[in-house]
C-alpha cells in the first residue's frame, strides 16, 4: 500500500471515529467535486470491471455485492470531492478483499492519462563501460507506450556491448505489455515467456515479439535487483533467470506476483486494479510471496560493484 494511501485511509478512520469533527476539512479547497451523476455511474461501471476482470476468485462475488449493497443503500448519493470518494472506493474494496493493488486515480490531461500523486518520473539511461560492458539503468515508472521506442532505442545501443549489466533497483512500476517487449530482446520467439491467468480461470500463453536489436544468446546479462522491484520488473528478472539468460545479482525483490491494469471508470475516474497472475510455462513456479532469488546474493548497495566485476570475468 503505497504512503499516500495510508494517510488517506488514517483521515478516514479519524472521522469515523469522531477524532476529527464532521465540518473540519480534511482536504483542499479547490479539490475536484464529482457529480452525484458520475459518482454512481463509475461505481456501476467498477462493479462492471470487478466482475468481469479481477482476478482474485475467492473474493471477486463479494467485492462485486458490497458494491452494490453500497450503491443500493443510497451510500453513493450526492457529490463527492475526489479525496472523500477516493477514501471511501478504497476503504470498501480493502475491506472485503484485503488487496492493496486497488487505487482511484484523477485522470488529468487531454489524453485522458491516469496522474498518480506517487507517480514516480520514468527514465532509461545507457551507458557503454570500460571492457564494452553496456550498462542500462531503469528508473521510476514506465507506463505509456512511448517507452516501447525508448527500449529499442536502448537495447540498439548495447548491441556492441560484450557484455550487459541492468541496473533495475530504481525501478518503479510498468505495464505488462511493456515487459513483454523488453524480454522479447532476450528471449526467442516461439516458445511462451510465460502461461498468464486472468479472471475466471481464464488462461493464455504470453510470447516473445519480434524485435530490432535482439541480444546474442551468448552475451552475458547481469541483473541487479533489491527488495523494492515489484511487479512487471520481477516478472523481467524472474523469466531471464528461469532461461538461464541472466545471472541475478544483489537481494530477493518484494515478490508481488498480481500484474496491475488501469480502467476507466468515467470521465475523471480510473482504478488500478490486478488483472493477472503469470507462472512459469514447465514448471508453474513464479516469484510470488518469495520474490526472485538473486544467484549472487549481496547487500543492494554492493551489487552493482559486483555485478560489474562478474561482467569483466565473464568476457
Amino acid at each position: 500500500m503505497t504512503f499516500a494511501k495510508r494517510v488517506l485511509l488514517l483521515v478516514f478512520i479519524l472521522h469515523l471515529g469522531g477524532l476529527i469533527p464532521a465540518g473540519a476539512p480534511a482536504f483542499a479547497a479547490d479539490e475536484p467535486i464529482l457529480s452525484e451523476q458520475e459518482v454512481q455511474g463509475a461505481v456501476t461501471q467498477l462493479i462492471s470491471v470487478v466482475e468481469k476482470d479481477y482476478i482474485r476468485e475467492d473474493v471477486r462475488q463479494d467485492t462485486v455485492e458490497l458494491l452494490s449493497n453500497a450503491l443500493q443503500r443510497g451510500e453513493l448519493n450526492g457529490s463527492f470531492s475526489f479525496g472523500r470518494l477516493k477514501i471511501k472506493l478504497e476503504s470498501l474494496l480493502y475491506s472485503v478483499s484485503q488487496d492493496s493493488n486497488f487505487e482511484l486515480h484523477w485522470q488529468s490531461g487531454l489524453n485522458g492519462t491516469a496522474m498518480a500523486s506517487d507517480e514516480l518520473p520514468g527514465a532509461l539511461q545507457t551507458q557503454m563501460l570500460e571492457g564494452d560492458i553496456g550498462y542500462l539503468a531503469v528508473d521510476g515508472d514506465l507506463f505509456d507506450e512511448q517507452w516501447r521506442a525508448e527500449m529499442d532505442k536502448a537495447m540498439a545501443f548495447l548491441s556492441d556491448s560484450q557484455a550487459i549489466v541492468i541496473d533495475l533497483r530504481s525501478a518503479g512500476m510498468s505495464s505488462l505489455p511493456l515487459s513483454q517487449h523488453f524480454l522479447s530482446h532476450f528471449m526467442p520467439v516461439g516458445p511462451p515467456l510465460s502461461m498468464v491467468t486472468l479472471a475466471h480461470q481464464q488462461s493464455t500463453p504470453l510470447l516473445a515479439q519480434l524485435v530490432a536489436s535482439p541480444v546474442s544468446t551468448d552475451k552475458p546479462v547481469f541483473i541487479v535487483t533489491s527488495p523494492f522491484i515489484a511487479g512487471s520488473w520481477e516478472f523481467v528478472a524472474f523469466t531471464l533467470q528461469q532461461a538461464d539468460r541472466a545471472t541475478i545479482v544483489g537481494m530477493p525483490t518484494l515478490g508481488l506476483g498480481y500484474m496491475t491494469t488501469v480502467e476507466q471508470l468515467s470521465e475523471h475516474l480510473s482504478l488500478v486494479m490486478a488483472y493477472a497472475e503469470l507462472q512459469h510455462p514447465q514448471t508453474g513456479d513464479s516469484w510470488k510471496n518469495s520474490g526472485v532469488i538473486p544467484d549472487v546474493q549481496t547487500d543492494a548497495d554492493q551489487a552493482m560493484s559486483l555485478a560489474l566485476k562478474l561482467a569483466t570475468e565473464a568476457l
